[in-house]
């Protein structure tokens, strides 16, 4: 049996919905205290957390309200669970689109920022979420709700080069 939406329903509109960061259950992976900005607690994340952070998300994205998800990069992720991440997030691909608005990982070496974003990349790759590298928590909370204002289809497009520009005479 296939569900198939109703064609008398009503589109989801997530402005609509306001959710306090009260009503976000506590998690052990993901600090929703800030939400939407929701924040990896790296203490938390230990070999064989893939599966606990796959239900976290879930539980996120029932929330049916768009999220930033904010964690410090971790170069010593074992390649099980990097695999069983990215196989989640690929799965869940389009509610992902609906609601995570995006990655954010904090980079404080500038050295190996370049590294990380295209590690980064590679495993968020076929998630349809925008993930970026910054240097700090505190350029993440000025960026988190610039990626909540946009869905993912709007920060997915390229500027338009059709309208002709205008120059100065």
């Amino acid at each position: 049996m296939i569900a198939t939406q109703s064609p008398s329903a009503k589109p989801f509109t997530p402005a609509c919905v306001l959710i306090d960061a009260r009503d976000v259950p506590d998690q052990r992976l993901h600090d929703a205290s800030r939400f939407p900005l929701v924040r990896l607690r790296r203490r938390a994340v230990q070999p064989g957390y893939a599966f606990a952070w796959g239900a976290e998300m879930q539980r996120l994205l029932l929330l049916k309200t768009p999220f930033v998800i904010v964690s410090d990069h971790d170069a010593n992720e074992t390649a099980d669970d990097t695999r069983l991440r990215n196989a989640w997030l690929c799965s869940h691909r389009e509610t992902l689109a609906l609601f995570c608005r995006g990655f954010i990982v904090i980079e404080p070496r500038i050295e190996a920022r370049a590294t990380t974003r295209e590690t980064v990349r590679a495993v968020t790759r076929g998630s349809g979420v925008r993930t970026v590298v910054v240097s700090s928590m505190r350029v993440a909370g000025e960026l988190a709700p610039v990626l909540l204002k946009h869905s993912a289809r709007d920060l997915a497009k390229p500027l338009s080069t059709d309208q002709p520009r205008l120059q100065m005479p």
